[in-house]
């Protein structure tokens, strides 16, 4: 057996190892356009004009939620990891007027709805996908990638043991928690000087 395939075959080649990333899920990005005429006319007539027609849009990409609110007086972009999104749901607010409520626009925030407020299906749809990113690519599938992040160290651990014992060598001592570990194979740099002329 050559020296090639013996450390192949005692470290695996890697094969039907899972990624470290495999718990987080990956999803296209998605835009949406959320301008609530009512909120916008209203915030028009009242200002005679000077904030002009409002116009809001969700961006949600791989990792975090998008919110870009333009007038003639804001143009604000608020960004959200899907991991410190709070609480998605989907909200009546009058007879026939719904919207998405959550936390990306303020903790008091209006909610967000298309059009007149009237559309169940793309407030389903928006809250759907949030929800989806949130567990897909928040903190429950963070704690899942870390999961599988902490068995392959485990692998490896077991993988460096037989490495160690095939070369008949002990392994290191483990290190102290919040203490800096010694770079190994490298001599600590000797305090005594010695001076020629």
């Amino acid at each position: 057996m050559s020296a090639e395939s013996a450390s192949a075959s005692l470290l695996g080649a890697g094969q039907g190892e899972t990624s470290a990333t495999s718990g987080m899920q990956q999803f296209e990005d998605r835009s949406f356009d959320a301008t609530n005429y009512i909120q916008s006319a209203c915030a028009c007539f009242w200002s005679l004009g000077i904030v002009g027609w409002t116009t809001k849009r969700l961006t949600l990409d791989n990792d975090e939620a998008i919110l870009t609110t333009k007038n003639f007086c804001v143009n604000a972009v608020q960004k959200r990891p899907y991991a410190q999104l709070g609480a998605v749901d989907k909200e009546n607010v009058c007879l026939c007027c719904y919207q998405v409520k959550t936390d990306l626009d303020g903790a008091n925030g209006e909610g967000l709805s298309r059009g007149w407020g009237c559309d169940s299906e793309w407030v389903s749809e928006v809250t759907s996908e949030l929800q989806a990113r949130k567990v897909g690519r928040g903190n429950i599938a963070q704690l899942k990638a870390q999961e599988v992040l902490a068995t392959r160290v485990d692998h490896l651990h077991a993988k460096l043991d037989i490495i160690l014992e095939h070369l008949r060598l002990a392994p290191p001592p483990p290190p102290t928690l919040g203490v800096a570990a010694p770079a190994l194979g490298v001599a600590a740099p000797s305090s005594d000087k010695v001076v020629r002329d």
